[in-house]
């Protein structure tokens, strides 16, 4: 069930004044999120950050004579909405993100992609500095996750390490008639909310501010974290695979065996993608692997008694 809240705004006024009165309409979002949705393997194990949140999760809109959504696109032109993260676990990486929303419409029929970003913390004291990495996907696909109650996934060309604490976010479409708005937490005095959003102004604000919002929340958006274990990559001098980066067509080099090589690629959330023996007698081939989405995979190849495994990047 959902749960809708609804902010009441008086008047346009400036931006940097928001009214922040809000009552709830008593409906509830069951919070049955997929929690296991990112697949792992005994070399990559794979979660997300904060992930379900607690509480009853909720949206808020804006009362007429505004119009839109505390977390998505209003009559503010807010440009970005996003998440703080304090830290990553050592050995970690970014992989993707995961995002729930409640609302998502075109009238527009423009198909924009929606792009979801990581920004550093380099900001006048610690704000949303500079855009690190970014991902993109299409309007159409989060309507339908949002149709089918289905959390959008959207995953990284390449895994990112943040150097200190960062922030998540979405930049919002501005094609008129475009509208994305994330599910939330319900506010609740006394939670340390982490929402943040960047104004037309460019300015980065909390949503608790007291110029802002003042609501303590967090949106459902989330990245994915992924770290190694128990996997190191094994060079055998006589394999290869090149080139690396690659836009899919691959020459794969190996060693002479008796009867065959084994092939197995595993995309770097721990899933297996690909997997084919090959005849032992030849030493080099080309590959093409231009169905796989772009990304970062481990290759392994081995026999009964050697191996080789590498990282391989397709862009």
């Amino acid at each position: 069930m959902v749960l809708v809240s609804m902010l009441m705004a008086i008047g346009t006024q400036g931006q940097n004044i928001r009214n922040h009165n809000f009552r709830a309409s008593g409906v509830v979002k069951t919070n049955d999120m997929q929690a296991n949705q990112v697949a792992s393997s005994k070399e990559v194990v794979c979660d997300t950050l904060r992930f379900p949140l607690p509480g009853s999760i909720t949206y808020y809109f804006l009362n007429s004579p505004d119009a839109g959504y505390v977390t998505g696109n209003n009559s503010y032109n807010d440009k970005v909405k996003a998440e703080f993260y304090d830290s990553l676990a050592v050995g970690s990486t970014i992989t993707g993100f995961i995002a729930d929303f409640a609302i998502a419409k075109s009238m527009s029929n423009s198909n924009v992609d929606i792009t979801f970003g990581i920004w550093d913390n380099t900001g006048t004291d610690g704000t949303p500095g500079t855009l690190v990495a970014a991902a993109t996907k299409s309007l159409t696909s989060i309507i339908a996750d949002a149709v089918n109650e289905q959390i959008t996934t959207v995953m990284l060309g390449e895994p990112f390490t943040p150097d200190n604490a960062f922030y998540i976010g979405v930049v919002l479409p501005q094609t008129p008639g475009d509208t994305v708005a994330l599910w939330c937490r319900e506010h609740v005095d006394g939670y340390t909310g982490t929402a943040w959003e960047q104004w037309e102004n460019n300015s980065w604000h909390a949503f608790n501010d007291v110029n802002n919002w003042e609501i303590n929340t967090s949106m459902i958006l989330h990245p994915i974290v992924c770290k190694t274990v128990g996997i190191n990559e094994v060079a055998d001098p006589q394999a290869s695979i090149v080139p690396n980066p690659s836009n899919g067509i691959v020459n794969v080099h190996t060693w002479k065996n008796s009867t065959e090589i084994n092939m197995e690629i595993y995309s770097f959330n721990g899933a297996r993608v690909y997997a084919k023996a090959y005849p032992g007698t030849i030493t080099n081939f080309n590959i093409d692997l231009g169905f796989l989405p772009k990304g970062v995979y481990v290759v392994r190849l081995f026999d009964e008694k050697r191996q080789h495994s590498q990282k391989m990047i397709l862009k």
